[in-house]
C-alpha cells in the first residue's frame, strides 16, 4: 500500500518562506504516494510542486477564535493547555502580563482543533498516513491535543531555530512546550546544537529527539577565481540579527581589492546602501536584492567566488545559505550561532566568535588570498564534506527511512 504523507507548514508553498522545503518535497514526494500540504496561513503566489503534491488551506481564518460553544464541548482540551501552561511559565500563568495573551492563543487553539476534528479526522487511516510538522510550532500543539482524544493520531515533527530555543521568544517561553513534548512520537533536531539543547532543557523526553539534518541539492561546482582581487558573496535577509552591515563595515577596513556581491534586501538596506557608498576604492559591491533560489544557484554556477561569508547573530539550524555555497566547494566564514558549527571546521572554513568586530572580520578577509583556504585541493575538501552531510538527496531519503520505518512499528502496537 502506498503511503500518503501529510505535512503540516506555516505557510509553504505560499509566499517565499520555508524555501528549504524546496530541497526536500522533491524527496518526499517521491517516496509516498502522495503528500498532502496544510500550511497554516496563505500567501501570494504558490511555488511549483511535483505532480503527486496537493495543497489544502484548512485554516481560511486562521486568527479565529472558538465560539462559547465550543469551549464547551472542548473543556478536556482547555484542562490540557492550562495544565501544559503551568509547565510552562509557572505562577508567570497569573500575571495580567500573560493572562490576555494566553486566553486568546487557547481559544484561537480550540476553534483550529474543532476545525481538524470535523475536516481532517475522518479522512485519517492510521495504517496509511504519516503525519510530519515542519516545525513544532502551532501545528505540533494542534496535533497534539487531537492526540489526546484520538490516540491513534501519531505524529512527528522538525525542530530548527523559533520553535526550539526559548531565547528566540521576547517571552522567554515556549508555549504549551510540555503538552508537545508528551504527544510528538518523535522530534528531529536539524542540528546537533538543536538537539543537545532539547537533551539539556527536556531530559525527561531525550528518546524522542533525534538528528536529521536539512541539506541541500547538487547544482555543480563554481569555479575558482582567477584574480587577484578577493570575490566575496553573502546571502541572507538584510535585518538585523543577520548583521549584514557588519560584513559591510568589516569590508570597509580591508587593505586588498574586494569585490562583494549579496543576495537578499530587508529592512536595513537603507543602511546598507549608506555604509556601501562610504566604501574605499579598492572596494566594489554589488547588492542584488531578492532573488529566487534557482537564480542566486545559476549566478554561483556561472561566477567565481573566493569564499562565502554569514555574519548571523542568531541562527537556528545550519543556515542553508552556507550548505549551498559549501555545495559548490566555496570555502566558508561563519560567525558561531546556532547549529552553524555543524558545517563549520577545518575541512571547510572558519568559524569566527558569535560576536566579532568589523576589524577581526576584516583581517581574516585580508588574509584570504594566499592562505590556507585558497587552492584547488581545499575547495574539493569543503565539497566532499557538504557531500557526506548534507547532500539532499542523502539527508532526505535517511528521513523518509526513519519515518516509514517509524510508522511500520505503529502497525505494531
Amino acid at each position: 500500500m502506498d503511503k500518503e504523507l501529510w505535512l503540516f507548514t506555516q505557510n509553504f508553498p505560499y509566499g517565499r518562506g520555508e524555501a528549504f522545503l524546496e530541497n526536500e518535497l522533491p524527496t518526499l514526494a517521491a517516496r509516498f504516494g502522495r503528500v498532502r500540504v496544510f500550511p497554516l496561513h496563505g500567501g501570494e503566489g504558490m511555488r511549483a510542486l511535483p505532480p503527486n503534491v496537493e495543497v489544502e488551506r484548512l485554516l481560511p481564518q486562521p486568527y479565529a477564535r472558538a465560539t462559547a460553544g465550543q469551549l464547551v464541548r472542548h473543556t478536556g482540551s482547555l484542562r490540557r493547555m492550562v495544565h501544559s501552561l503551568w509547565d510552562d511559565v509557572g505562577m508567570a500563568l497569573f500575571s495580567r502580563r500573560w493572562r490576555g495573551e494566553l486566553q486568546s492563543m487557547v481559544r484561537g487553539h480550540v476553534f483550529r482543533l474543532a476545525v481538524l476534528e470535523k475536516a481532517l479526522l475522518p479522512r485519517y487511516d492510521p495504517a496509511r498516513v504519516v503525519i510530519y510538522s515542519y516545525w513544532t510550532h502551532e501545528w505540533a500543539t494542534l496535533l497534539a491535543l487531537l492526540r489526546a482524544t484520538h490516540p491513534q493520531v501519531r505524529f512527528v515533527s522538525r525542530a530548527h531555530g523559533f520553535d526550539l530555543y526559548e531565547h528566540q521568544h521576547a517571552s522567554g517561553v515556549i508555549p504549551f512546550r510540555a503538552l508537545q513534548l508528551r504527544a510528538v512520537a518523535r522530534i528531529f533536531c536539524v542540528s546537533q546544537a538543536g538537539l543537545a539543547h532539547l537533551q539539556v532543557r527536556h531530559p525527561a523526553y531525550r528518546g524522542k529527539y533525534e538528528l536529521a539534518r536539512l541539506g541541500t541539492a547538487d547544482h555543480g561546482i563554481n569555479q575558482r577565481p582567477g584574480t587577484d582581487r578577493l570575490q566575496v558573496a553573502s546571502c541572507s535577509h538584510v535585518i538585523a540579527r543577520k548583521r549584514v552591515t557588519l560584513l559591510a563595515e568589516a569590508l570597509g577596513r580591508t587593505t586588498r581589492p574586494v569585490h562583494w556581491t549579496h543576495f537578499g534586501d530587508g529592512p536595513e538596506m537603507d543602511r546598507l546602501r549608506n555604509l556601501v557608498q562610504a566604501m574605499p576604492a579598492h572596494v566594489t559591491v554589488d547588492l542584488k536584492g531578492a532573488a529566487d533560489n534557482a537564480g542566486i544557484m545559476r549566478w554561483y554556477q556561472e561566477n567565481p567566488v573566493d569564499v562565502f561569508v554569514l555574519t548571523s547573530a542568531l541562527e537556528g539550524g545550519v543556515a542553508v545559505a552556507l550548505q549551498e555555497a559549501a555545495s559548490f566547494g566555496i570555502p566558508l566564514i561563519a560567525t558561531d550561532s546556532g547549529g552553524v558549527r555543524d558545517i563549520m571546521n577545518d575541512r571547510t572554513g572558519i568559524l569566527l566568535p558569535t560576536e566579532p568586530g568589523a576589524a577581526e572580520l576584516a583581517r581574516v578577509l585580508d588574509g584570504f588570498k594566499g592562505g590556507p583556504m585558497d587552492n584547488t585541493a581545499f575547495r574539493a575538501g569543503v565539497r566532499a564534506f557538504w557531500e557526506e552531510h548534507f547532500r539532499a538527496e542523502a539527508t532526505f531519503n535517511r528521513f523518509c527511512d526513519r519515518l516509514l520505518e517509524l510508522h511500520a512499528g505503529w502497525q505494531g502496537d
